[in-house]
């Protein structure tokens, strides 16, 4: 991460702080349809160019979230 600026890396570290969260109530996370970490999820968010990332929470039948996915949406 050290081509990241001091701000991006500031920036991602309430992003990942929420994921660890998700992670550790065993809630799976995606980057772009495949299995991911928050770090690499919160880098790629702060250093998107040409679009931004869409985040999609799926639930379990229970109504309790199952996954957290981030896909990336180009800008139009």
């Amino acid at each position: 991460m050290e081509d990241l600026s001091r701000a991006k890396k500031n920036a991602m570290k309430p992003l990942k702080a929420e994921l660890k969260v998700y992670r550790d109530q065993g809630i799976a996370l995606y980057l772009n349809g495949e299995p991911s970490s928050p770090k690499f999820i919160a880098k790629a968010c702060a250093v998107a160019e040409g679009g931004g990332y869409m985040r999609d929470y799926t639930e379990d039948d229970n109504g309790r979230i199952e996954r957290v996915s981030f896909d990336f949406i180009e800008d139009e």
